[in-house]
């Protein structure tokens, strides 16, 4: 059994969830696999070079074939030549990989329950989040003692103090958000906490059940 802390704004502790992981065993190798599409997956692919062929000029030999003492050439576009073209250089390429959607919501229950296991998942209650106010978001990251670390908010789009919180914590260094329905794995992976809007957590835990039919 794992118990989750429910938190007010104020940094105050007023609940708890209780989960229970039946196996705690962590699948890293679909981890490994899904980071791995998704950062090759940011790759834009648009380095591109010019071939002799491209390069501008180079219309006439530079100089005389015989006569000069120098060695022969035939365009200023060669390769050897500063500012001639790109021997195999980079082209256009697309980088994807695709991965199945079983794959991806798989690698997201096991992302958030590594998470879990670990404790460093956290709930938040925003009911009294009434205005837009960085300094609130910021005393409540002190008073939880995440003022330091990278902190994740996974919120509820169907909350009414969504816009309000967005406003308030994207000016803080180190502090990330996104949507319930949105949330993938690796943003989960790479931050020190995770602190869940209340009005999703039914949400989130049916995805580390496996009761999203995957």
């Amino acid at each position: 059994m794992i118990k989750i802390p429910i938190y007010s704004i104020n940094g105050e502790i007023i609940g708890e969830e209780v989960v229970e992981i039946k196996d705690k065993k962590i699948n890293k190798d679909i981890l490994y696999y899904y980071v791995n599409a998704y950062l090759t997956n940011q790759r834009q692919g648009t380095s591109y070079t010019k071939t002799r062929g491209e390069v501008s000029g180079g219309g006439r030999k530079p100089w005389r074939q015989k006569g000069t003492g120098r060695a022969r050439f035939g365009s200023i576009r060669n390769p050897i030549w500063r500012g001639g073209g790109v021997v195999f250089g980079p082209k256009p390429k697309e980088y994807r990989i695709r991965l199945p959607k079983k794959m991806k919501r798989k690698a997201l229950s096991e992302a958030i329950k590594d998470k879990l296991i670990e404790d460093r998942i956290l709930i938040v209650d925003f009911e009294n989040f009434n205005e837009v106010k960085t300094k609130k978001a910021y005393e409540f990251l002190k008073k939880v003692g995440l003022d330091k670390e990278k902190v994740l908010f996974i919120l509820n789009k169907d909350n009414e103090r969504k816009n309000n919180i967005i406003k308030s914590i994207r000016n803080i260094s180190a502090v990330e958000y996104d949507y319930s329905d949105k949330i993938n794995a690796y943003e989960i992976l790479k931050v020190d906490k995770v602190l869940i809007d209340r009005g999703c957590f039914v949400r989130l835990k049916e995805i580390w059940e496996n009761k999203n039919g995957s």
